[in-house]
């Protein structure tokens, strides 16, 4: 997410001295690279197919690891509900392994331009 979207910079810059406009434009560049890095690694994908805020009825072989039930949870399932949130499964873990080469603790190292 560093390194694809610079994501650890944007945390931690000052936003204060921005307009939304200028936000928004920076935001852009930062999305494109995050979302083509989680694709690479992780390839998420909603666990519900209905979308946020439609119906849906709960089997009573639900997984409970896939949904969460919140609100007026009582009695057995079936259980009838309004979608909150979709969830994400990793349809893929393509994660780097260790090369024990560099230092675990940095995420990206400092850039120096040589003149």
């Amino acid at each position: 997410l560093q390194k694809e979207g610079r994501l650890l910079d944007f945390f931690s810059e000052d936003l204060t001295p921005y307009n939304d406009g200028q936000i928004g434009a920076a935001v852009r560049s930062i999305h494109e690279g995050c979302k083509k890095a989680l694709d690479d690694v992780i390839a998420p994908q909603a666990i519900l197919a209905q979308q946020e805020e439609e119906e849906i009825e709960v089997a009573a072989d639900f997984d409970p690891n896939a949904l969460k039930l919140v609100g007026n949870v009582t009695g057995r399932p079936p259980f009838k509900g309004i979608v909150r949130h979709r969830g994400w499964r990793a349809r893929n873990l393509d994660l780097p392994s260790f090369s024990g080469s560099v230092a675990p603790e940095i995420i990206a190292p400092a850039e120096v331009e040589v003149r």
